[in-house]
């Protein structure tokens, strides 16, 4: 469903590589298709060198990203991710489906950069934690397969999931 609304692609045309780590610029890459295709209906990006380039500037000029990175090439945390993603859709997209309470996802400290993102898409079902409980494990790289999910989630908000932290 992600390739299929123009989100993402394989690492070459033959090859997805499912487990692989996403970096940082295939998480801007995803966001900034994301809000052209929400604000546009069309996500086309002129090619540039490096490949990411072009995405970086869409991201820094409508406000996913609110400033230049280094890191564009290394793998992306779930922590970069969220918080790259949640930059895409405006609120008005990410309807609460859960109730998640502040301090609820116990691994994300609600004095975190990141928490507000990440609470946002959980509440929104586009992320579900990695266990009962809801563990986030924001410091960990996130798999294409799984960023694919989460984008086709956000895409399509049908798809989202309901939530119940275990406590």
């Amino acid at each position: 469903a992600a390739y299929e609304y123009g989100l993402i692609n394989g690492q070459s045309a033959t090859r997805f590589a499912p487990d692989s780590s996403l970096t940082v610029a295939e998480a801007v890459k995803l966001a900034a298709c994301l809000h052209s295709i929400y604000h546009t209906g069309s996500a086309n990006f002129t090619a540039s060198d490096p490949w990411y380039r072009t995405y970086v500037d869409y991201a820094l000029q409508n406000g996913i990203l609110t400033a230049e990175r280094s890191d564009y090439t290394k793998p992306a945390t779930r922590a970069v991710f969220a918080s790259v993603l949640a930059a895409a859709l405006p609120s008005e997209a990410l309807t609460a489906i859960n109730t998640i309470a502040d301090g609820a996802i116990p691994d994300v400290s609600s004095s975190a950069s990141y928490a507000d993102a990440v609470y946002l898409l959980y509440r929104a079902g586009v992320l579900t934690g990695s266990d009962t409980a809801g563990r986030f494990r924001p410091s960990s790289t996130i798999k294409r397969s799984e960023a694919a999910a989460i984008v086709t989630r956000m895409a399509d908000p049908s798809l989202r999931c309901t939530v119940t932290l275990e406590t």
